[in-house]
Formats: structure tokens, sequence, C-alpha cells
């Protein structure tokens, strides 16, 4: 065991000379990938994957080597979409892009205790050429000083920038960064998606000598959560032969840390690309301890050293400190008025061709009208008075839009609050979007935009929300469980042709799933690949879903037979032109079967049940059947209500499927028992029909939205179910009146 953990440190320690030698030339390349918090500064023409070569002569030993430099950088101070949107976004990892005319955001960066502190700042920056650079300004407030105006001028690739920063100081500095980027030569909204500053965050921050920090815990925490907040996972390092429970107990005690605002990607010490950026090494040793130290590029690493198996007390880690809190979507209160102030919005003022603002909030899980019933908003805003004719404002619910309104007349001041009435079938248990989506056509479209001297847009914070009450019902999908889902509760499948790197699946999976907010121990998620697949739930046969979850095949050609001769155009342009061709008669199909009718009755049978209820209308093979994903959650066997099986396809990227998977759990999935996820975020539900749940007593005043939600389940059978009371209540009365008429008679 000793030998082991001596052979893994001399792994740890020579990783990066490992992955030097092993790489071939590299290409050159505009954007090198980052790799986290602390990332040395390579000489020029030196790939950032590598640490500084050594320069040597013919005939001499190596020369001493360059004296290493790392960053301590930026990070957002709030958590950024992972798509490209309107102001701040980190569409890939390590990348803060800022989009629009103007755009605005706010970073932090850490300063240990005792370090000396510079006088500027590092940005390195990357602007899109339609960016018109004579006007275009950006401006670096630190810590609320007066803000420092510089130039863009980096269109071929990241240029650094020095900032100017005498207040810097020994802890958290906040970086405010505002954009002014107009377009060179057009104006309107899709001129607004075209310029754009991106932000590299693996080398924008100050520089500091690697031995300048010690090698503790501060140090490991700080640029682990700088590495997480930029979007990269965190490294754990193990042996190919270490026991996968310690691994797994490891990766969730990290997971736990993180409280699911990052990922843990697990690899071997000698996997390439392992090194850069702070890591954590799994060790075997004769004592279960933990330690700090550097590996070979001088990034911190955290050294667990396991005894038996036994993890050491992670308490002391300082991961939570490091990172931010996430701020708790606030709960909307149904049959309560409340603002956008309430739900932690302040003024939206907007001032970009195109403009989206969302405002998220949750409803109660047990709040559900499927009904007309009706919602209210109370919008107080304004514009300005000189918008170009077609600006228009959409009040959206859920991406639906519930109003349109015209910016291009009557501006200049604030309205009067306009109510905006919307059925509450847009809304849904869980997490819901209020949005404000601002379109303004250039004026003229094809020259740049006028500056301007006014807001185009303000949404006040006085703006309200109103939801009705509810009764407390449910609807019965696999959403209910993956709710409750906790990283315990994710499992190996017995299914699994290979458990070892499925233990590892999982291990990666459950250490970077957002904690829920209201556990359900009962819940099990069982992962299982498709070779190992025998039927899944619901019985729908392997062979389905394994055609539904391979990679498409390429397209074999079909024998080559004679073309049919191209037919003459059936139009005429001008007298000169031939007559057109007869178009040919195209002769009805006859169906194979199910004709006459017989087939007649089974299509209206089909119709009917497509129409009977808001599930998808088809059985989950059949809905399948012509479909891709690259990993399916389904419900697990039918003897275990609480039990989920995720089905990984051979392409599954389990970063971006974990990813999806957390996005689900505050997705409306409604009566949705199946989803079909891709490797680019998406999913498709598949959803079966299930009478919603009671969650209380029936009282005279929710019996009507109890019977509003059942007929909207299900129009076809509540009418039917109607039709049925009515003949049943009319039998008594068929009685009475033979009775007294054969009275009559008599």
């Amino acid at each position: 065991m000793i030998r082991r953990g001596l052979a893994s440190l001399c792994a740890l320690a020579l990783l990066p000379g490992f992955a030097a030698l092993a790489q071939e030339v590299p290409e050159i390349r505009i954007l090198p990938p980052p790799s986290g918090e602390v990332q040395p500064t390579p000489a020029p023409e030196t790939p950032a994957e590598a640490p500084v070569p050594a320069p040597r002569d013919a005939t001499g030993p190596a020369a001493a080597p360059l004296a290493r430099q790392r960053f301590l950088t930026l990070r957002p101070l709030a958590e950024l979409p992972r798509r490209v949107a309107m102001g701040a976004s980190l569409p890939e990892p390590g990348v803060v892009r800022l989009t629009g005319e103007v755009a605005e955001s706010e970073f932090a960066l850490w300063l240990p205790e005792g370090m000396a502190l510079p006088e500027t700042l590092a940005l390195s920056l990357r602007t899109s050429i339609d960016v018109l650079p004579d006007t275009a300004v950006l401006q670096v407030r630190v810590n609320g000083a007066e803000p420092v105006d510089l130039p863009l001028g980096n269109f071929a690739g990241f240029g650094a920038l020095e900032v100017p920063a005498p207040n810097l100081a020994a802890g958290m500095n906040r970086i405010g960064i505002a954009l002014s980027q107009p377009h060179r030569i057009y104006c309107g909204p899709d001129a607004s998606f075209q310029v754009w500053t991106e932000i590299e965050l693996a080398r924008s921050g100050i520089e500091y000598p690697v031995d300048a920090l010690e090698a503790d815990a501060a140090t490991f925490s700080l640029a682990a959560g700088n590495r997480i907040a930029a979007g990269h996972p965190l490294t754990l390092l193990a042996d190919q032969d270490a026991d996968p429970a310690t691994i797994r107990d490891l990766a969730t005690a990290l997971g736990g840390q993180m409280q699911g605002q990052g990922r843990v990607a697990i690899r071997s010490f000698y996997a390439q690309g392992s090194g850069g950026g702070a890591s954590v090494a799994l060790i075997p040793s004769e004592e279960s301890r933990i330690s700090y130290r550097r590996d070979g590029t001088g990034a911190p690493v955290l050294q667990v050293e396991t005894a038996g198996g036994a993890l050491p007390d992670l308490t002391s880690l300082l991961l939570p400190e490091a990172l931010p809190q996430p701020r708790p979507v606030p709960v909307l209160v149904p049959g309560k008025v409340q603002d956008l102030g309430d739900l932690g919005a302040d003024d939206i003022v907007a001032n970009t061709h195109y403009f989206r603002r969302d405002i998220a909030f949750r409803l109660p899980p047990d709040w559900l009208l499927l009904a007309n019933q009706k919602a209210q908003i109370g919008l107080r805003y304004g514009f300005a008075a000189d918008l170009p004719k077609g600006a228009m404002l959409l009040v959206k619910v859920n991406d639906e839009t519930v109003r349109l309104l015209p910016l291009d007349r009557e501006g200049g001041r604030l309205l009067e609050p306009l109510a905006i009435r919307f059925g509450t079938r847009l809304l849904h248990p869980g997490l819901n979007n209020l949005s404000f989506e601002m379109m303004v056509p250039g004026d003229p479209p094809d020259a740049a935009c006028a500056p301007r001297r006014t807001d185009m847009l303000v949404v006040t914070r006085d703006t309200t929300i109103e939801v009705p009450t509810s009764p407390a019902m449910r609807l019965q999908g696999i959403g209910v469980p993956l709710s409750g889902l906790t990283a315990a509760g994710i499992k190996v499948g017995p299914g699994a042709t290979e458990p070892g790197r499925m233990a590892l699946v999982a291990a990666e999976l459950a250490a970077g799933l957002t904690p829920p907010e209201t556990p359900d121990d009962r819940v099990r998620l069982r992962l299982t690949d498709i070779a190992g697949l025998s039927q899944s739930g619901d019985g729908v046969p392997a062979r389905v879903v394994q055609d539904a979850l391979l990679p498409a095949s390429a397209p074999t050609e079909a024998p080559t037979e004679a073309a049919p001769a191209a037919p003459g155009p059936r139009f005429r342009l001008s007298e000169d032109s031939p007559p057109p061709e007869a178009t040919p008669a195209i002769a009805e199909a006859t169906p194979e079967d199910g004709g006459g009718i017989g087939g007649w009755f089974a299509h209206q049978r089909e119709r009917i049940r497509d129409a009977a209820f808001m599930s998808s209308g088809e059985a989950l093979g059949d809905w399948l059947a012509g479909r891709k994903g690259d990993a399916l959650l389904m419900p697990g066997p039918a003897d275990e209500p609480q039990a989920l099986q995720l089905i990984l396809g051979p392409g599954a990227d389990m970063d971006r499927i974990g990813d999806t998977l957390n996005a689900l759990r505050d997705a409306w999935l409604g009566e949705g028992k199946a989803v079909l996820i891709a490797n680019d975020g998406t999913w498709q539900v598949w959803s079966s029909a299930r009478l919603p749940r009671m969650e209380g007593a029936v009282t005279p005043l929710n019996l009507l939205p109890v019977l509003g939600n059942y007929a909207s389940w299900s129009p076809f059978l509540f009418t039917a179910g109607l039709l049925v009371f009515g003949l049943i209540s009319v039998i008594p009365a068929l009685i009475i009146v033979v009775v007294f008429r054969k009275r009559r008679i008599r």
C-alpha cells in the first residue's frame, strides 16, 4: 500500500511533464482552453496545457526553468446562463461574454491576507469585429471608485489589457465592468447579438509568482472556488485500481461542499489533460488525513490519504465559504398581490435594441389550476418618446406571450398601470418565469445606431402579479420522485455491463446533483447502459430503446437505377415559353390493411384516444420510434413506485446529462413519465394518462376548481361522465312518470 501511495505521489508531481511528453506538436489556436482559476502564464507560442519547457543546447544540460507565474482570477458574482444571452453569459467554461450595445457585469477578486497588493489589474479580452472601435468604451470600476475608461481593440484574439487599480485590498474586491459597444454598420435586434466582448477569466486578475502563496486550505479553496465559478469541474485524481466506493464517498463529500454549484470530474493520474487548476488527489496510505501541496504546474492540490478506504474528516475544507451562496427563488403566495420587489427584482431598465429579462418565482408544489381561471399582472412601465415605428414589448409567462404592447407612440413618460389578465393554465407548480422582451428596429436598420440620451424602456419594481388559490392537487408524473432525489439515491443498476465504470459515472452524477428542497430518501435512480438492457420499464423492448440511444449510422447508398426523366416546368412566365406540361395524376394510396368500416372505426378510436387526455396519446415504444437522444430517464420496475432509471447511450456526455438532470428538477414535467435527453441540454417528454391526485379534502369552497381541473385534464371523459350521470338521473324521473300515469289510467 505504501508503495502504491508513493507511486501516486510521483505521478501527481510528474503529471505535467508526462502530459508535455505525450503531446504532439500543438496547433496554433486563437483561444487556448483555460484550465480554471490558477493558470500558469505560458511563454509566447507555448500551449497553455503544458508547463513552460526548459531551453536546451546541443551539448550542455537543461538550463534553469523559466520563472512560472500564476493568476488570481476574476470570478462572476452571479450565476450566469450557459447559453448566449443579452448581457452576461457563460457560453463556454472560463469565458464570460457580454452581449449587446450596452452590457455590464460584476466580478469578485479575492486577494489573500499578507500578499503584496498590485497597482494594476489584468484583463484578457476579445471583441467582436462588428464593434465600432471609434466610439466603443470599456469602463472598469474597482471597489466603487471612479471608473477607468479604456478602448476596445482586440479583434483577432484574446489580448491583455492593464487597468490601473490602486485601491485593491485584501479579501474580496468588487470589479464592475460596463461596455458601450455600438455596431459598425447595422442597428436593430439582430445587430444587438453581433456586438460582444469576451473576458477570459483564467488570465484576468492579478499575476503572482507560483511560490508567493502558501499551499494551505485557504489557497486551495480560493483556487477551487474560482475554477467552479468559471464553469470548470473540480478534478478528482485517483488510481485506476482505487476502490470505487471510496471514490464515491470522496466525490459525494466534495459535492456536498459545493452544494450543487459545481461538478466533479474523476480522472486518472496519467490521463492527458488532468493537470492544471486546483485538484483533489486520492492517495492510499497507512493513515487517513488531508494535506495541501502543489503539483508540477504550481496549482494547489488537496491530498486526501485513506487507510483501508476510510476517508479523513473533510469538515475543515473552506469550499462553502469560497463559493457564493445560491440565491433562493422567491415563492409567490397564491391569493396575494406581490410586486417585483417582493420577487427580488429592482427597476428593469432596457437600452439594447433586443432586450429580455426573466423574473423567476415558485408556486407551491401542490398548486394546480388547469382550467381557465385568471391571474393578473399590474404592469407599470414607460418608454422613450423617440422609439422608431415597430418597437414593441412582449409580456410573457413561461415563454407564452400574454400581451403585445407598442412602444412607438405616447412615450416619454410612465404610463398608468395596465392590468394584464391571463389564464392560469400557463402556470404550473414549482419554477415559473415572468418575462419582459423588447424589440426595437433600427432607424434606419442599415446604419449605425445614433447615440441615445434617454433610456428606451423601464418596468418599475412596483409592477404586481396575483395568482388565484387552488385546491391541493398534483399531476402524477416522473417529476414528483425526481424532485426528491438525493445524492445517496443514485446507484448502479443491476444490469450494467461495466459496473466499475458506471460506479464512477454515478459518483460524478451524485457529486453534481443540486440538493432537493424536500429530500426523499426512498427515491432511487439506477444507472445502466444499453448493452446490458434486457427490457426497460413500461414493457418497452430493449431494441426500441437501443435504436433511440445509439448514434445515427451513415446512410447506405441504395442500388442505382435509371433515373426517370426530369419533368418539364408546370408554369409559364412569358408567351415565348412553351405551354406547361400537365401535372401527372397521383393515384390514391390503398392501405394494405385496415380499410373499410374496420379501418374507419380504428382511425376514429385513435382520434378519440388522442383527444381524450393531456398525454402523448401513444405507447412509449411507438413514441420513441424515430427519435434520437443520448440518455433516457424513465420509471423503474412497477413494484418500486419511487424508483427511476437512467439509461445511458454510448455517446452520453455526463457533464451535460448531469446539468440537464438538475434542470429537469425545476422544469414542469406534468404527467411526463419518460424523458429523452440529448447532450445539447434539450429534452423530449413522453406523458401517460393518470388522474390528478387530490392532496386534501374536497370542500364546497374548492369543489368548482377541482371539477375544473378534472374537466381540463380530460374534456372527453368529463363530458362522458356528465352524460352518464344525466342518463342515470333520468331513470327515476321515468319511473315516476310511468307509475303515476298507470294510476291515472286506472
